[in-house]
């Protein structure tokens, strides 16, 4: 009876020793998932902001200045369906509509010529989405000597 009682008490701290490495895996695939995820979001925002990140600087040249304006005008026309993957332009101190959700005709949806002169030179900065870190807004505005 003595060695019965014994064989029981082995069993059930066999049981609850593979219960506690259960639950401790568990947690680990649970943890490990989460630090993936955080790991994620910095890599998406640096990917999607790197299109437009080579333009930035304070000696950007007319000609890359229209680039740019082409490469956001062409951006928003992709990611009409979603508001925040829309960025907003200002150039020269006025904003600057070029959303495809708008009903608007190609026309009235291109760069005045006037606007980013070719000879000029242009100060080009983002702003951020704090939560996302995806670029919002863009700022073109003409270099002062």
């Amino acid at each position: 009876m003595e060695n019965a009682s014994k064989a029981l008490i082995i069993a059930g701290a066999i049981l609850l020793s593979i219960l506690i490495i259960g639950l401790g895996m568990y947690i680990y695939t649970q943890a490990a998932g989460a630090m993936d995820g955080a790991n994620l979001d910095p890599q998406k925002a640096e990917a999607y902001n790197r299109e437009f990140l080579n333009y930035a600087g304070t000696n950007v040249s007319g000609t890359r200045a229209r680039s740019l304006y082409t490469a956001i005008a062409a951006h928003n026309r992709a990611n009409s369906g979603d508001a925040t993957l829309q960025i907003a332009l200002t150039i020269g101190g006025t904003a600057f509509e070029d959303n495809a959700t708008q009903a608007a005709t190609e026309e009235a949806k291109q760069l005045p010529s006037n606007t980013l002169k070719a000879g000029l030179t242009y100060v080009v900065s983002f702003a951020y989405d704090p939560n996302s870190g995806f670029i919002t807004a863009c700022n073109i505005t003409p270099k002062t000597n």
